[in-house]
């Protein structure tokens, strides 16, 4: 019997009255939610009462969104794409270049790539694809997935417990690999997540592999590289990626995976992806080939980060080395409260993340401006 969205939801413990309430929607996040599947309109009708009580001034560091937004290429693409046809006719099909684009980027053959309507929804097909009451999720914990039957927890540095993780694999349907990880924004190397991979598949063949790479563009540290080759070389591994996060599209709805056509074809038959549409293949491509400004978005992120981090620090919160737009600090004390304390004061940051939720909270980076404004209210919320 397939997980389907429904058994999901109950293990997650809620129940369909609850759904919709604006602390439900607070309390998860809407990333957490899009990746499990609601959108509907109650989901929206509770996120437009939650953002009709955010002042318009509101820096929100919540979602770990992009905020310097896509590169100026992409938006002179989409400025000079639409005409009139486009709007009155069918649009002349374009996935086929976008999906060229991403083979090319990653040196594989097209048939490799598979696309979709945000990576949330390859996630979602994954579960349906390979999870089932007798096969389970393996999962870091916390993780972005939750509700695993197999919760591994992170280490006490905060990194996945890739050895346990391993061993929990036997007889799971599938291992989900969140690299760099979130919420602890920590992650490995190439050799170590190869190493795990090829360990899970040699001792649970049938066993599948996500590895998430959503936040991988923003990892500076060596050794870190992506499990697109393993994912072409070894079957039912893949790997997928988010135009949400560093090309700063996160509202264009675009994400893709890789890895070897039969398992692509399952996750297609398991769970509707979505289409690309032509715009969006157009800014997709130009978002890929500018590989400068992606290099600057790197860049610019960690000069942030760095200095962010260095504040905490000198005011006595610490936090893992973070890889990602987002940093996970150590507060002693439930985040709940800080995110309270710091939306009375303009400031939005992320959601609880179990197990951790009374001890950490995770804050997304902004622009230079943003996290200075803000590093003013965490300042005054954690030294009062």
């Amino acid at each position: 019997m397939s997980l389907s969205r429904r058994a999901f939801v109950r293990r997650l413990g809620l129940g369909s009255a609850g759904l919709a309430s604006a602390s439900f929607i607070i309390g998860h996040g809407r990333e957490e939610l899009v990746a499990l599947g609601f959108e509907d309109l109650e989901l929206e009708a509770a996120m437009q009462r939650q953002r009709a009580a955010v002042p318009p001034d509101a820096i929100k560091l919540s979602s770990n969104e992009n905020l310097r937004g896509p590169s100026p290429r992409v938006i002179e693409v989409l400025k000079q794409h639409p005409s009139a046809d486009l709007g009155y006719g069918y649009p002349v099909p374009s996935r086929g270049a976008f999906t060229q684009a991403l083979a090319t980027a990653h040196n594989v053959e097209p048939q490799h790539v598979i696309t979709a309507t945000g990576s949330g929804a390859i996630l979602q097909a994954a579960q349906r694809a390979y999870v089932t009451d007798s096969r389970p999720l393996v999962s870091g914990n916390p993780s972005y997935m939750r509700a695993a039957e197999r919760s591994i927890p992170v280490n006490s540095d905060l990194y996945l417990d890739l050895d346990g993780m391993v061993d929990a694999s036997d007889g799971a349907g599938l291992v989900f690999l969140c690299n760099p990880n979130n919420p602890t924004s920590t992650i490995h190397t190439l050799s170590d997540i190869e190493t795990a991979v090829r360990t899970i598949k040699r001792r649970s063949p049938d066993t599948a592999v996500l590895i998430d790479e959503a936040y991988i563009h923003y990892a500076t540290a060596p050794g870190v590289g992506s499990g697109d080759q393993l994912s072409v070389e070894l079957p039912d591994v893949f790997m997928t990626r988010t135009f949400s996060k560093a090309f700063g599209m996160a509202g264009m709805r675009m994400g893709y995976g890789i890895g070897q056509p039969e398992t692509l074809q399952r996750l297609r038959q398991a769970w509707g992806l979505g289409s690309i549409n032509e715009l969006q293949s157009v800014a997709g491509i130009a978002a890929i080939e500018d590989t400068a400004h992606m290099e600057w978005e790197r860049q610019e992120n960690k000069r942030i980060r760095d200095w962010t981090l260095s504040q905490f620090q000198e005011i006595g919160f610490g936090a893992p080395a973070s890889q990602t737009n987002f940093i996970f600090v150590e507060l002693g004390s439930p985040a709940s409260e800080f995110r309270e304390a710091c939306r009375a004061n303009g400031i939005l940051v992320g959601r609880d993340f179990p197990p951790m939720e009374q001890t950490h909270a995770r804050i997304s980076l902004g622009r230079m401006e943003d996290m200075q404004r803000a590093m003013e209210v965490f300042k005054k919320v954690l030294e009062t």
